[in-house]
């Protein structure tokens, strides 16, 4: 039989993407609704897996599946999602998820990244833990924020808390595991949700941001003047010790993390205990 190619493996694993809207009601006793969306994959293996090298079709263009490895044992792996209101900035205008770099953890400080089509209406998001339930294993995911941007490139400043409304489990916060017996989606949409501001340091002459007091501070070495950290004032008139009370412009958000701005980073911090195999769907709304 003809060798498979990575990159055939990761088709064949695969994200499927139809026309139409997804029905609430319709699910499925694997507990994955019925109806259009993506699919991705973050696959455990040992630590000696060596990372596959990209794959690239007749013309010369990368060919890019859905489908991360990660180590089947360790903390602090990332995965980067790049999506936003005008979609992921390397190609707003892709119409199906891409894993543009497919391995995290194998190397110190290294980073999986993926990039989700835009969706204003935002995604419901489900997942669940397949292959065998040896040792109970479980992996923890917990949410932050990479960057924010407008459609300039811009830095904004985000003041809040991604996943405010988070997951709890049978296995704990935000946590997704396997047991003997069938293995169950559950819905995981609020670890992708964002409520707090974001903040130009300029007014940006937008009616959209107001004036707002935070506090900043520069944190590089040697000082250059300009503030690099931030964090909300708590009745904004004073800071915390080493913080300066400034100006911004900012507005309040709260719902789907990549529609707060243009461009956004989300990331995911996993620990993984033993998970082989994480399947997660991304429904469109």
């Amino acid at each position: 039989m003809k060798k498979l190619s990575v990159v055939g493996i990761i088709l064949i694993v695969g994200s499927v993407f139809l026309a139409g809207q997804l029905l609430a009601a319709d699910v499925n006793p694997n507990g994955f609704p019925s109806g259009p969306h993506f699919n991705l994959n973050i696959i455990g293996k040992k630590d000696a897996f060596i990372c596959p090298p990209p794959e690239f079709d007749a013309y010369g263009n990368q060919v890019y599946g859905n489908v991360i490895f990660v180590p089947e044992t360790g903390t602090n792996i990332r995965i980067l999602m790049e999506s936003g209101r005008k979609g992921p900035k390397s190609a707003p205008s892709i119409t199906t998820l891409q894993v543009t770099d497919w391995c995290t953890g194998f190397l110190a400080g290294d980073s999986a990244t993926l990039r989700l089509p835009k969706n204003e209406n935002g995604y419901r998001v489900y997942a669940r833990v397949l292959a065998k339930p040896t040792d109970d294993p479980t992996m923890q995911i917990n949410p932050g924020l990479d960057y924010v941007q407008d459609e300039f490139g811009t830095y904004l400043i985000f003041l809040g808390t991604v996943g405010f409304n988070s997951v709890t489990t049978s296995y704990g916060l935000n946590m997704v595991g396997r047991s003997k017996g069938k293995s169950t989606a559950i819905d995981i949409t609020p670890i992708f949700g964002w409520t707090g501001d974001v903040c130009y340091v300029t007014d940006p002459g937008n009616i959209e941001y107001s004036a707002k007091p935070i506090c900043g501070k520069d944190t590089s070495d040697p000082l250059d003047g300009t503030y690099d950290d931030f964090v909300s004032s708590p009745d904004g008139t004073t800071c915390p010790e080493g913080y300066t009370l400034i100006t911004a412009y900012c507005k309040t958000y709260t719902g789907w993390v990549f529609n707060m701005a243009d461009y956004v980073g989300y990331l995911w911090d996993l620990d993984n205990n033993g998970t082989k195999l994480l399947q997660v769907r991304f429904y469109p709304n």
